[in-house]
């Protein structure tokens, strides 16, 4: 059992460290948060988090050695830009419909139905960045883990590494439900501005070095 907390404490504080670093899935949990209270940003986290988990799981079964190739990427890139470019323009347009009273409207626009967990999902399963960690940082992990110690220290340093993402994706939803507690509704508008605007920019960002190569 030492050897396997050999690999799960340091997984976790890896996972801690990643879920702290800001991207667009931090941005989305705080986005989502201030848009719908801690139900909506924890069902984001659900969304994220289980994809994390179901990839870190797939790593720990012998796909640590798979790496996406620089057209993967480029495609990842473009892809996950969009869906970032999406989600920030139909935030705006929501907030536009909102401050008009218009509420009908806003439940009827582009992308209303595609709920917070599903986003999550797609946050994780489109983004560059992601698949990087998966290929690199992730995998070495991973494979070190079952070369030392066996198939399933690396399940549990999977398992450890998403826990430790989950620790700060939750810090993160908190921070966004005492933002939106204190803010108050005007305040409100202008962070979930802000966020959108964000959101925006890095998706803008992915698609254009995606097309540049």
């Amino acid at each position: 059992m030492s050897g396997w907390s050999d690999h799960i404490v340091p997984a976790f504080l890896l996972g801690a460290a990643l879920g702290a670093a800001p991207g667009p899935v931090q941005l989305l949990i705080l986005s989502e948060t201030a848009r719908g209270g801690l139900g909506r940003g924890l069902r984001v986290m659900l969304g994220a988090n289980g994809a994390l988990l179901a990839v870190m799981v797939a790593l720990a079964f012998g796909f640590s050695a798979l790496a996406p190739s620089e057209a993967v990427l480029r495609g990842l890139r473009i892809v996950g830009g969009g869906f970032l470019i999406f989600i920030a323009v139909e935030e705006l347009r929501t907030l536009r419909a909102e401050a008009g009273g218009d509420e009908e409207r806003r439940r009827t626009l582009p992308g209303a139905s595609l709920g917070p967990t599903s986003r999550g999902v797609v946050s994780v399963i489109v983004n560059p960045g992601a698949w990087i960690f998966f290929a690199t940082t992730a995998s070495s992990v991973v494979a070190e883990a079952t070369a030392s110690s066996g198939r399933q220290a690396a399940v549990l340093a999977s398992l450890a590494m998403t826990l430790g993402v989950s620790a700060t994706d939750l810090t993160t939803t908190l921070i966004g439900t005492g933002g939106r507690a204190v803010a108050g509704e005007r305040g409100l508008r202008w962070i979930r501005t802000g966020l959108a605007v964000a959101l925006l920019a890095i998706g803008l960002a992915f698609v254009v070095r995606g097309l540049r190569g």
